[in-house]
């Protein structure tokens, strides 16, 4: 305000030597409304950033969608190891999501704050491998991310059809019906609209595991706890791929942290998401394990009893599977955007109005329902995928950046936590695509059965 009274005044100075002919068009207040505007301006964009809470929501939302339905499934296939991985997988995710939002920033020297100075987890790729780490990450979060959000309209068609098997239709079918209602998703604006169906996400998700853990109780006298001690080393790495993708919040860090209205809190926000959902995620893989055991689905809830009951917790795991759907669908939409790509003009993306950016989304969604209908087996797929781009993604890449990044500020403990979570994920890449290729190789020799019996 100081500034546009001083330039106010020497206005006025510069009429009065020119006889004060201007004077009479002087309005000080005219700035002043200026900078009110401004400010109104700033006050806007601050309600299009995201609030703690809703952070926390979108955080959760990378972490219990799909989780909750397959964790059982994966404890089924993993004993007591599947447990223990589960609690290991989900220290090491949070470490590594923190550590790509701390690459995102860089300390002042000369104020010692520290300022952000990349906004995306390509522009971490590029800080650790100019030109080429960006388009690298950039590759591999879009093939993962596109596999990734195809499994929600693969999981609303089985659904359908095991909530309706008198209706003669095969799973195909109804996973394009149910891929129509993925639709809508196009016409998202920005992570705040998304935080509002993490809300949904993490409630339904919630609904189902409180039923779940009712009928689970109410099947106590059937619990045995030697179960635990069943171990699959065949289907064990499928069950891995169900735990680290569990996990996979790395692509959305990022751009979660960048839409926060209080960055100083990501860190206590992102403890705390993980910390509650991996709690809720034991309980409900130890409980429909020990509910359902050797019969224990894939989908928990198709474990349930047939009729009205199921067909209602069905239709919340479909609600449950459309807004997990959002969060990876826009974030795909977000780097395709912002890639600054030569075939699609600078200011693409800027309206979701536009029939380019509209042909694309719609283009995007349709390919992720097609890809769901059309592969047999396509989980199988999805393993493989998984076992190279997610594990990039989750362990190798953010290690490695950060300790080129930091290499000088780091001490010998971050080193060795870093180089450990680097080893680690190596051996699980490469151990979890051989397997993964092996079981392909398996179920494509063979007859495939309908994905949905």
């Amino acid at each position: 305000m100081h500034k546009i009274i001083i330039k106010g005044t020497d206005k006025m100075k510069g009429n009065a030597t020119n006889g004060g002919k201007e004077e009479d068009n002087i309005n000080p207040l005219k700035d002043c409304d200026a900078e009110d505007k401004y400010d109104n301006v700033t006050s806007l964009q601050e309600e299009n950033l995201a609030s703690t809470f809703e952070t926390f929501w979108n955080i959760s939302n990378t972490i219990q969608g799909l989780p909750i339905l397959v964790i059982p499934y994966a404890v089924k296939n993993g004993g007591y190891l599947a447990i223990l991985t589960l609690l290991l997988v989900a220290v090491a995710s949070n470490y590594t999501g923190q550590t790509i939002v701390r690459c995102l920033y860089e300390t002042d020297p000369r104020s010692g704050k520290r300022k952000r100075v990349r906004n995306s987890y390509a522009d971490v790729g590029n800080a650790f491998l100019p030109n080429i780490g960006g388009h690298l990450v950039l590759c591999t979060q879009f093939l993962e991310l596109l596999f990734v959000a195809s499994v929600y309209p693969l999981l609303v068609g089985r659904l359908i059809a095991k909530s309706f098997p008198h209706v003669a239709a095969s799973c195909w079918l109804w996973t394009l019906i149910g891929g129509v209602l993925f639709v809508p998703n196009m016409f998202l604006r920005n992570l705040s609209q998304v935080a509002w169906t993490s809300i949904l996400t993490v409630s339904s998700a919630k609904v189902i595991f409180i039923t779940v853990l009712v009928y689970g109780f109410s099947q106590f006298h059937k619990w045995d706890l030697s179960a635990f001690e069943h171990f699959e080393a065949s289907t064990y790495p499928s069950a891995l791929g169900i735990l680290v993708a569990s996990y996979l919040s790395q692509p959305f860090v990022s751009l979660i942290e960048g839409s926060m209205r209080h960055k100083e809190k990501f860190n206590f926000t992102m403890n705390l998401s993980y910390g509650t959902m991996t709690l809720l995620n034991v309980i409900i893989g130890i409980v429909g394990f020990l509910s359902f055991q050797n019969e224990t689905a894939e989908v928990i809830t198709n474990n349930l009893p047939e009729g009205s009951f199921r067909i209602a917790v069905n239709v919340m795991a479909a609600v449950l599977s459309f807004t997990s759907y959002t969060l990876p669908m826009f974030t795909i939409f977000d780097i395709i955007e912002k890639s600054n790509l030569p075939c699609l003009p600078k200011d693409f993306g800027k309206s979701i109005l536009k029939p380019s950016v509209i042909l694309l989304r719609l283009s995007l969604i349709s390919t992720s329902v097609i890809f769901a209908a059309s592969f047999p087996a396509y989980t199988y797929l999805l393993a493989f995928v998984g076992s190279i781009a997610g594990i990039s993604l989750e362990f190798i890449f953010p290690p490695l950046f950060h300790l080129k990044i930091y290499w000088q500020d780091m001490t010998w403990c971050n080193i060795l936590a870093d180089t450990a979570v680097v080893v680690t994920g190596f051996v699980v890449l490469v151990s979890g695509a051989l397997s993964s290729v092996r079981s392909i190789i398996q179920v494509y020799s063979q007859p495939i059965a309908s994905p949905c019996e």
